[in-house]
């Protein structure tokens, strides 16, 4: 029985992430102006590696949980 599944959430936040860069791109196609150029300085440039560094961390915790769920499994058959 799996306790926590992180891996369907994780794979949520991968799949927006990509959409948003992909209608950002579509976006500055038809609104490139200052106005833009700050909005995407300001919020999509900075998210991007934070929800990449996000993905990461949480695949390490899912590692770690899985390990642990693994040894919790193994000592419960003694």
């Amino acid at each position: 029985m799996k306790s926590c599944d992180l891996s369907s959430g994780a794979a949520k936040m991968a799949l927006a992430l990509k959409q948003l860069g992909i209608k950002w791109e579509h976006a500055r196609e038809t609104w490139d102006d200052a106005t833009s150029r700050r909005f995407h300085e300001e919020n999509i440039a900075p998210l991007m590696p934070e929800v990449k560094q996000t993905l990461e961390a949480v695949g390490r915790l899912a590692e770690v949980l899985d390990r642990a769920e693994r040894d919790v499994s193994d000592s419960s058959m003694f």
